[in-house]
């Protein structure tokens, strides 16, 4: 059975997710809709989408569509995924999942008593390469984890419009930080996080331009750096007693490199379409199995990382909650 995929929006991510499910063993997009009816049709036209529909509520009621893909810009993820989990259909939603815990917490509560899938769109948790890295972390081939270096550079980010605005979404840290923060979980789990701490850069109250935090595990550190400011190769690198994985681009990478101990680093690669197939197939395998949330991309991690995001930001802005209204 192919899963039929309705996309609510436009946005510049939409190629390459279409890219992705039409690399995928089990899923085809059927339907967009966006605010500007015209840009959807010409992606529509572009990529060969059999239906253009006038409005979000008419795409969600659209009884051939079997899930909702939402890359909204960053604040409308929370409505966007309500009507469509209101709708009954299964809703696969981009990053940042929503702005506030509590936004996640209740979509989760609301799939659940509907009794349909949801989980945050997170390619990165299901690529090959990342599978072959947690392998080599659990399998203790590196030793003890003692310290994980994550930077990232997004510096064409300050093009969107509304980059700047923080109660938009807008941001370093609220754009690109679940990346990060998700992968950590995924490779060392939700559960054992002591502490958060961080720092950003901002004028007055807009969004901010760079930002880094320190997560503390039981025994394990992890930096992250995010920039929106300029060009810095983004890796994330995971040092072990017996050495270390260096993973480039690891939101997407087809390769990572490991050096254990003194032997000569081998170069980890696979061949991969899209970065998109594999999170696709993936939430096609949990509805096959009537699974409601995914068993790799949590609830907790996902809330989770909701809720490092929203703390650092409360710290951040002393006028937070007056901002985000």
């Amino acid at each position: 059975m192919t899963l039929h995929y309705g996309i609510m929006g436009a946005a510049s991510i939409v190629p390459r997710f279409i890219a992705g499910v039409a690399a995928s063993k089990s899923s085809k997009v059927v339907a967009i809709a966006a605010r500007n009816e015209k840009r959807a049709q010409k992606m529509a036209n572009d990529w060969q989408i059999a239906t253009v529909y006038p409005d979000y509520q008419t795409l969600c009621a659209a009884p051939e569509i079997d899930v909702i893909y939402i890359p909204l810009y960053n604040r409308a993820h929370f409505n966007g995924a309500k009507l469509a989990l209101e709708n009954g259909k299964n809703v696969l939603l981009e990053k940042p999942f929503t702005l506030f815990a509590d936004q996640a917490r209740s979509l989760f509560k609301l799939a659940a008593q509907k009794h349909v899938f949801l989980m945050e769109a997170q390619k990165a948790a299901f690529l090959p390469i990342t599978q072959q890295v947690k392998a080599l972390v659990t399998s203790g081939k590196l030793g003890k984890i003692h310290y994980l270096d994550s930077q990232s550079s997004h510096a064409g980010a300050a093009t969107i419009p509304w980059f700047n605005d923080l109660a938009s979404g807008g941001g370093a840290f609220y754009g690109s930080a679940a990346y990060p923060l998700d992968y950590l979980q995924v490779l060392l789990g939700s559960a054992g996080i002591t502490g958060v701490t961080g720092q950003s850069i901002h004028v007055g109250n807009e969004s901010d331009r760079q930002a880094s935090a320190l997560i503390s595990f039981d025994s394990t550190l992890a930096s992250i750096f995010i920039t929106s400011t300029f060009d810095l190769a983004s890796q994330m690198v995971i040092h072990g007693t017996k050495g270390k994985i260096i993973i480039p681009n690891f939101w997407k990478t087809d390769h990572a490199f490991v050096t254990l101990n003194d032997q000569p680093t081998k170069r980890l690669a696979v061949k991969q379409q899209s970065e998109f197939s594999f999170e696709v197939d993936h939430v096609a395998t949990c509805l096959q199995k009537g699974k409601l949330v995914s068993p790799i991309m949590t609830p907790e991690i996902t809330i989770q990382t909701c809720q490092i995001i929203e703390t650092l930001y409360r710290k951040w802005y002393i006028n937070y909650d007056q901002l985000m209204r």
